[in-house]
């Protein structure tokens, strides 16, 4: 899964637009540390996540969903399409100069949130999938990766009895793998756990047992919103509408990008009117010019692959 900083190109909303985090792909067990960078990146601002995955690793979903939940993000099923430079360009320059890297809309219409997704998606404070928008649960399954290990140990003859000194694998191979297509009891109760924690009812882990892993169940509006999956029936735009940039307050993710430096803003004012000799000279109108200084930020999210092993993946 990748995960971009986008800024809304919703004409006439320039200088206040909504931002979102875009997250799309499969979920993978590097998934959570990609996101803290992008969060890390973004430092207090508290920006919605609208997502789009297939699914993918179980614990790194219920990784995401507590990050989620404990920087109080909102969370909205949909995809992005985007404007100008697109996320897998390299060296795109055509938003240079505009103080944001992507820019673009969502929608929802096609968007999905299938497999482990929902897990991550159950973390959000705000949490909403549009009517064309599908979210869809089944049952998991667990990968087991046997893997053949040799050691070198070191022994130390203390009192005519061995003590091991040290001990390191020498030599790692794949001995098979073999997979589970039923939910273990030790997961169940964590699932189940995991579900009480965000507040969302055990009927989503009854569905998802339900179903095969084979196939996807794909939930209601309404069953949603009785397991409170979903917090309303609302679409993406609840969250990434430039109307929130217009109220008062603005919504928290909302971002004012001003003019360009050298950019001159004039305002007219009609002059009061004079009596006597000073009357055609005071006629008129007076001009004031300002300068407003722009800023500019950039966004830069750079991935970093971690290599682990393995035992047990649930998907």
């Amino acid at each position: 899964m990748r995960f971009v900083v986008v800024r809304s190109s919703a004409p006439g909303c320039e200088p206040t637009c909504p931002e979102w985090i875009s997250a799309e792909g499969s979920i993978e067990a590097r998934t959570p540390a990609l996101f803290k960078r992008t969060l890390k990146v973004l430092g207090r601002r508290k920006l919605p996540v609208v997502v789009d995955s297939p699914g993918g690793n179980v614990d790194a979903a219920l990784a995401l969903g507590r990050l989620i939940r404990k920087n109080k993000l909102d969370i909205a099923v949909g995809k992005t399409r985007f404007t100008g430079c697109q996320p897998d360009a390299k060296d795109c320059t055509e938003n240079d100069g505009k103080a944001a890297r992507y820019f673009g809309n969502a929608y929802a219409d096609g968007a999905i949130c299938n497999s482990a997704c929902p897990l991550m998606f159950a973390g959000g404070i705000r949490r909403v999938v549009g009517q064309w928008a599908h979210l869809g649960v089944h049952q998991i399954t667990t990968t087991y990766i046997r893997t053949k290990l040799q050691y070198r140990t070191t022994y130390r003859v203390v009192r005519g009895k061995k003590k091991i000194v040290d001990k390191k694998v020498i030599s790692r191979k794949n001995a098979g793998s073999y997979k589970t297509y039923e939910m273990s009891k030790s997961v169940e109760k964590r699932l189940a756990a995991y579900l009480k924690e965000m507040g969302v009812g055990q009927a989503v882990l009854e569905t998802m047992k339900n179903t095969p892993a084979s196939s996807i169940q794909q939930l209601a509006p309404y069953d949603m919103l009785q397991t409170k999956l979903v917090t309303s029936l609302d679409a993406v735009d609840l969250l990434i509408a430039p109307t929130l940039c217009k109220t008062d307050p603005v919504a928290a993710n909302c971002r004012e990008i001003p003019a360009p430096a050298g950019h001159v803003v004039a305002y007219a004012k009609s002059a009061p009117a004079a009596s006597g000799r000073t009357r055609n000279r005071a006629a008129g109108r007076c001009w004031r010019y300002a300068l407003r200084s722009g800023s500019r930020q950039k966004f830069s999210l750079r991935s970093q692959l971690s290599r682990m092993d393995l035992r047990g993946r649930h998907d």
